[in-house]
């Protein structure tokens, strides 16, 4: 089976997201390698709307390999050894993208970083920010929180949304937006030996990070005493589509389709 995560991609700029992703623009992890996005194309489909899906590519500048040449082992480098792709589809109106990570070569918080590495490079105004962050399966993640015995710290990251928002986190989003914000950081320390109390807004700040609008980490101790860290960015809590093998790309739409609608219908939900 192939396993798609999903996220969102919240960006901003003045370049369509189609051209910064047939730009050609690399982002650069280290001096020996890169990434790229390759054979974009742009499907229409009746229910998701446009679609833009490629392959995002990790490769080397140059990798030394051990050849047969005239009969003798020798060395030859090979330029632009591709070492991982990952395919993905990100939809034109919400900007939900699934992606399928290649192991450890091209994990998932690589593909998220490297992704938003060659948007970022790809558009060159001062005004210019990307970044992905997971979609987690819905209520999961509170009542990760529920189930601690003690919280004793709470961190938020949230990024107002692109283009939509929730009635649950409405309120908040559109305050961000007033304020002209493009990133929002909060963090809570309980008093020694205390956990910390969620209000309702807290609460709503969880879903907007749950929905894709941010990240939310706690740390405590669970009803075993044992210190603990949840954060909607680690890959368990990650909303994910099995696919079988081998699928067209209009087949893997198909079957990624029922995800794509069910992340949509969380924004009629209060």
């Amino acid at each position: 089976m192939d396993i798609f995560y999903f996220g969102r991609l919240n960006y901003i700029g003045e370049r369509s997201l189609l051209d910064l992703l047939q730009s050609g623009y690399k982002y650069r992890s280290d001096h020996n390698t890169k990434y790229g996005i390759f054979d974009v194309e742009t499907i229409e489909d009746s229910d998701l709307g446009k679609i833009y899906t490629g392959e995002l590519v990790k490769y080397n500048d140059v990798k030394s390999e051990d050849v047969i040449k005239d009969d003798q082992i020798s060395k030859e480098n090979i330029f632009d050894a591709i070492k991982g792709t990952s395919r993905f589809y990100l939809t034109e109106t919400d900007h939900i993208i699934a992606y399928n990570p290649y192991g450890r070569i091209l994990s998932d918080r690589s593909f998220r970083k490297a992704f938003s590495g060659v948007i970022i490079a790809g558009d060159d105004s001062f005004i210019v920010d990307s970044v992905i962050f997971p979609v987690n399966i819905e209520h999961q993640f509170r009542e990760l929180f529920e189930n601690m015995k003690l919280l004793s710290k709470l961190t938020f990251n949230l990024t107002p949304s692109n283009p939509n928002n929730r009635d649950v986190w409405k309120k908040i989003d559109e305050k961000l937006g007033k304020m002209r914000v493009k990133k929002y950081k909060e963090e809570f320390l309980a008093k020694e030996g205390e956990s910390i109390e969620l209000d309702e807004e807290s609460k709503a700040k969880m879903v907007m990070a749950e929905d894709g609008y941010g990240k939310v980490i706690g740390q405590g101790k669970d009803q075993d005493d044992n210190d603990v860290v949840i954060s909607t960015d680690k890959k368990e809590n990650i909303l994910k589509g099995r696919i079988e093998k081998e699928l067209s790309v209009k087949n893997q739409i198909e079957s990624l389709k029922r995800i794509y609608k069910n992340i949509r219908e969380r924004f009629n939900k209060n």
